[in-house]
């Protein structure tokens, strides 16, 4: 059985090298709908009784590994000079320094390899991550799968 859960924050970031207008200092409303999957708990008297998992333990992990980092943050490449000069010398800027192009499939990516090891950390093999969806707008989606992780 597959149970999902959505978290939203409001981030910004630039494609350093993208030959459209991304390549300017822009933000999006990013909304995030994580998969896991795993077997009804049948443990009789047991307060998840009936369910996969508790939303609120979902939740609980997404938004303190994802949103409590991202939200109103900027994330910026390694290898963006510019605005990496430009954030160190800010310290009350918030900024999320990462070592890829900050695109809507890398950010994708780097939340299942973030959220993984926490799923694995907390339920073993009771529970897996099977994907992750990113809306970096109301009309554009990525999907990152198990299969799509190296």
């Amino acid at each position: 059985m597959i149970v999902t859960r959505q978290i939203e924050w409001d981030m910004g970031h630039r494609v350093t090298n993208h030959r459209s207008k991304c390549r300017n200092l822009h933000g999006h409303r990013y909304k995030m709908i994580v998969h896991v999957s795993g077997k009804l708990i049948d443990k009789s008297g047991d307060s998840s009784e009936g369910m996969v998992i508790d939303f609120q333990d979902i939740k609980k992990i997404i938004v303190e590994n994802i949103h409590d980092v991202l939200d109103h943050g900027f994330m910026v490449w390694q290898k963006d000079h510019i605005l990496m000069d430009f954030f160190k010398k800010q310290p009350d800027f918030k900024y999320i320094s990462v070592p890829f192009v900050p695109t809507a499939e890398n950010i994708a990516r780097w939340s299942f390899e973030r959220l993984k090891p926490l799923f694995i950390d907390k339920f073993g093999t009771n529970l897996k991550l099977v994907e992750i969806q990113l809306w970096e707008t109301p009309n554009s989606l990525v999907i990152c799968c198990k299969k799509d992780i190296v």
